[in-house]
């Protein structure tokens, strides 16, 4: 059996659970891994002083779920992993008890009876998170503890504590996983970070087909607090609830718990965590400075990374296609402008990557001329790109040839559209990659960009801009070119995702929408995201700026409203298929 701790900063508490291990199974065989996150107390060298340990490096403060990750790489196969908590103990024969139930019902997690140092039995079995529940927990908290169980995720009731039996899920101080069950789940959730991580991992063990079971005969000792405790963490414990409720639910589902927890922490605010934790629940744009992963070195052992996410950007270079662009596309010298405009801005963009944990599809015409076949095999000769020709792509060919080109499937697959005549801030790929969408399927949106003309660089926000991505499973996946970027939140959540500038669109002659939208700024502050594609511009004077915000953008503002009106009203009258008709005919006149 394989013992899988993650410390952080458990210089006090590391030496009790190792050295209660042993008589916790006396007749079993144990092969410890530690996965410390980057302690700065004395941890480290408690851990040194155990020989038989194994001590693995992450690299950082990744998070708990992450640490697991790490263990799991680094242990291989197993058949029996017990999770414990830094800061517990094992009673005697405790973890023999948990084997044998596993055995004897075939059950793909068993959890102990937990108690606190003085031997106090803490309520530890959960019930499925849900709407009606986190209200009751709101209002009520510890009071009515038999209320029923509608109204309570925690089971109070002492009566569940005294025999074995099937459970939902429960706190993840301690459980033991059926080495094939943890095969089949993969990795933890590494989006949480710290709390709510068990939940999602039981609910997927469950819809796996596992069973869990309790076993109050394992007895084990919990501090609790082992990680520490602030107003941060207190929180993120509340967010990573609705994070949880935005994976398994819908918008509306995860909206009510949003307003659960909100409530919850607004009936109590004489706590200082929980004035703090209203605060940050009111605004999404807080939650990104909650605890989260921290990288400070490189891990000793694999990676650390989301190796589970496979993430594809699509671009359509010169693909045929139906609508106004191909009109565009057939005038002399489209395709040696384009091809300037793809070297300029896109090409360096994709290449300064920070995180380079993605695959580059660029789709051709097959009647491309012979100049750009070997423009194209000059410059997919390092890599950065897949080049594929392709008279049309239909959702069966497209899912096709990103199977083909990456070769596998992993937990997630993510695709994000980027047209080629324009660029992507440096962090763009990370910042999608770490979005917390669903596992099943959600568009996700950098809402922040730069528009550049030969007039300037204009701030915009766009909430459902060209540079869309969806992540989603591979069981169907439909991608992000299911349909047009602005209507994708028709057919699934959406994800927005605010900050600082994600993308850059470029303004030429061929565009067939891009235009000045936004307002005038100086390209300065935004020169480490977007580095030599910024270079041409200049700093425009204050006059001009303070001309711009007063004339300019409301004027921009009035005419996007209207385009916007126009353009509903003649969806609903003519379809998609209508407008871009209308479009076509509008183009070829003007032309």
């Amino acid at each position: 059996m394989d013992v899988v701790i993650v410390t952080y900063n458990n210089g006090t508490e590391i030496d009790a659970v190792l050295q209660s291990l042993k008589a916790g199974a006396p007749a079993l065989h144990l092969r410890v891994v530690v996965v410390d996150n980057d302690s700065t107390d004395d941890t480290l060298t408690k851990l040194a002083a155990h020989s038989q340990v194994r001590v693995l490096h992450s690299g950082g403060n990744l998070g708990y779920a992450a640490g697991i990750n790490i263990a799991r790489r680094a242990i291989g196969t197993s058949r029996a992993i017990l999770i414990l908590n830094p800061d517990v103990e094992v009673m005697p024969g405790a973890i023999a008890a948990l084997h044998s139930r596993m055995a004897q019902t075939g059950a793909g997690i068993v959890v102990p009876l937990l108690q606190d140092l003085a031997g106090v039995r803490q309520a530890s079995l959960r019930r499925e998170p849900s709407i009606t529940r986190t209200f009751g927990d709101a209002l009520f908290g510890n009071q009515l503890g038999r209320r029923p169980g509608w109204l309570s995720e925690i089971d109070r009731r002492a009566s569940h504590y005294r025999l074995p039996r099937p459970v939902e899920w429960a706190t993840g101080a301690a459980l033991l996983i059926n080495g094939s069950l943890a095969e089949r789940l993969g990795d933890w959730d590494e989006r949480y970070f710290l709390y709510s991580e068990e939940t999602d991992y039981f609910r997927r063990a469950r819809h796996a087909g596992a069973v869990v079971w309790f076993e109050p005969a394992a007895i084990i000792r919990h501090r609790q607090g082992g990680s520490g405790g602030s107003d941060a963490q207190t929180a993120l414990m509340a967010v990573n609830r609705v994070r949880y409720a935005q994976v398994w639910g819908t918008p509306a589902h995860a909206a009510w718990i949003r307003g659960a927890v909100m409530l919850h922490a607004c009936l109590r605010l004489d706590q200082p965590a929980q004035r703090h934790t209203a605060t940050v629940l009111a605004r999404r744009s807080r939650w990104h400075g909650l605890p989260h992963a921290t990288l400070t070195g490189a891990a000793h052992v694999g990676p650390t990374a989301a190796s589970s996410i496979e993430h594809v950007l699509l671009t359509r270079f010169n693909l045929p296609s139906a609508g106004p662009e191909r009109v565009i596309r057939a005038q002399e010298g489209w395709l040696a402008e384009r091809i300037i405009l793809f070297e300029r801005y896109c090409v360096p963009s994709v290449r300064s990557q920070t995180n380079q944990n993605f695959t580059w599809i660029i789709y051709f015409d097959p009647e491309s001329p012979a100049w750009l076949r070997k423009h194209v095999n000059a410059l997919q000769a390092d890599g950065v790109f897949r080049a594929v020709f392709r008279s049309s792509v239909s959702r069966a060919e497209l899912i096709s040839d990103i199977r083909s080109v990456v070769g596998r499937e992993r937990d997630v697959l993510i695709t994000t559209n980027l047209d080629n005549d324009d660029g992507l801030a440096t962090d763009f790929v990370d910042r999608v990659q770490q979005a917390d969408a669903p596992q099943h399927r959600a568009a996700v949106y950098l809402t922040s960009g730069l528009i550049v003309s030969r007039n300037g660089l204009y701030l915009r926000r766009d909430a459902h801009n060209a540079f869309c991505s969806v992540w989603e499973s591979w069981d169907d996946p439909v991608s992000c070119w299911a349909g047009w970027h602005t209507r994708l939140g028709e057919s699934m959540p959406v994800i927005e995702i605010d900050g600082a500038p994600g993308w850059l669109q470029v303004v030429h002659g061929s565009n067939v929408s891009n235009r000045v939208r936004g307002r005038l700024v100086s390209p300065l502050p935004y020169a480490h995201l977007f580095g030599a594609q910024l270079n041409v511009l200049t700093v425009p004077a204050h006059r001009r700026m303070l001309v711009d915000h007063l004339i300019s953008v409301p004027t921009r503002i009035v005419r996007e409203a209207l385009r916007a009106g126009v353009k509903w009203v003649a969806v609903r009258l003519f379809g998609t298929a209508g407008l871009d008709d209308i479009k076509l005919r509008f183009v070829r006149w003007v032309r």
